[in-house]
């Protein structure tokens, strides 16, 4: 059994300057978003193309298309050769960000590369791999088009990452075949059973599970009387507030509406007002759901909930969304590594784990998710144990 949600699409523009002619790239992406709004009004987008000194890409993601190609255009005398490596860790942070606060969304993200675009060093793989890895139940789906290149090193690479999301490697000989390329994937992902996002059988694998519960807030707690959004009562028994909207609610009663909007762990479900990403203590969800002794407890109906479309809509700005500019995330080029002899034993000794010669890689914490080297045994954002 297979379904498909609305979807939020990511073009990560890795092309290089004088390589590839940027109007056909325009024209190409114009069809593309017409497509894309054409068969569903909520399709939404966002791009990332790179300045000399990092990416730049849209605050939020916009329902107008039109906003992508302009940005692209006002900015096209400063653009460089994208870093795909540092591109995808952004494009996983915007989503990640997004999939926060936005339901009943598949996530895309369509790279656009040729023969001027840097190689992904082999140290950032182990992290990519892992991200990609933990996103992809959002759903999240990766494909990457390459033009006129040959270089069977690289394309290994990208295969690689782009299978663990059931993304696909496109060749093309030229940028003329670009518009049929993304007339196809214009066409809505469709989640399979094996992804277990459908309804309430949705389901993450406990291996990744960490990584969505730290995304996930906590609601604030209250002392004075207020009114519940669920049942509509006004008491002061352990209400809570929802720390992204402000809508309050009893925390018993947004323990049974975990039901209704769990992503697939059970204490961590999202808003039914603004969709944000909430959690409650796990033992409390499941004692509340073991006595059954809340008779004034009633889940909202369907129609009392801000329809998503009407959501997007309301993040839409009169103006667009601004541009924001960067560093780039994994700015260090592969050469340099070599070249330069970068050294990561700069780091505070009391820190390093790494045994004289172990393989520096990239890792994520498991705790707090920042990228950081195999050589810490503690992380240095969270401070916790990483190595016996």
């Amino acid at each position: 059994m297979t379904k498909s949600f609305s979807e939020d699409t990511l073009i990560l523009n890795a092309l290089s300057p004088g390589i590839t002619s940027m109007t056909a790239v325009y024209s190409a992406l114009t069809l593309f978003t017409n497509l894309k709004k054409d068969g569903d009004t909520s399709s939404r987008f966002n791009i990332i193309f790179f300045q000399e000194d990092g990416p730049n890409y849209l605050e939020n993601f916009t329902l107008n298309p039109e906003y992508i190609i302009m940005a692209l255009k006002s900015l096209e005398p400063a653009i460089v050769k994208g870093n795909v490596g540092g591109g995808i860790f952004l494009g996983i942070a915007i989503l990640i960000d997004v999939f926060k606060k936005i339901s009943e969304k598949s996530f895309r993200l369509i790279i656009l590369t040729d023969s001027g675009t840097p190689k992904i060093s082999k140290l950032y793989l182990p992290v990519l791999e892992t991200m990609i890895d933990q996103i992809k139940n959002m759903p999240f789906f990766m494909d990457i088009i390459r033009i006129d290149i040959e270089d069977l090193e690289e394309d290994t690479k990208l295969m690689k990452l782009a299978g663990i999301c059931n993304g696909s490697i496109y060749r093309i000989n030229n940028v003329d075949s670009l518009p049929s390329i993304l007339e196809i994937l214009a066409l809505k992902r469709e989640v399979s059973s094996e992804t277990k996002y459908n309804s309430k059988q949705i389901s993450i694998p406990k291996e990744n599970q960490q990584f969505y519960i730290n995304l996930a807030e906590y609601p604030i707690e209250l002392t004075r009387p207020e009114t519940c959004s669920i049942c509509g009562l006004k008491d002061y028994n352990a209400m809570v507030k929802c720390p992204n909207c402000g809508i309050v609610a009893h925390k018993i009663c947004w323990a049974l509406w975990t039901e209704e909007s769990t992503i697939g762990i059970p204490h961590i479900f999202r808003c039914h007002n603004c969709y944000n990403l909430i959690k409650l203590e796990k033992d409390f969800i499941e004692k509340v759901k073991l006595a059954k002794k809340v008779k004034e407890a009633q889940i909202l109906p369907q129609k009392n909930i801000l329809d998503i479309k009407e959501y997007l809509e309301s993040l839409e700005t009169q103006d667009g969304p601004k541009i924001v500019h960067i560093h780039d995330p994994m700015g260090i080029p592969s050469e340099e590594f070599i070249e330069e002899g970068y050294n990561f034993n700069e780091n505070r000794e009391e820190e390093i784990a790494t045994e004289d010669g172990e393989e520096v890689r990239f890792i994520l914490c498991p705790h707090c998710f920042k990228m950081i080297t195999n050589q810490y045994k503690r992380c240095p954002n969270c401070h916790r144990i990483l190595k016996n």
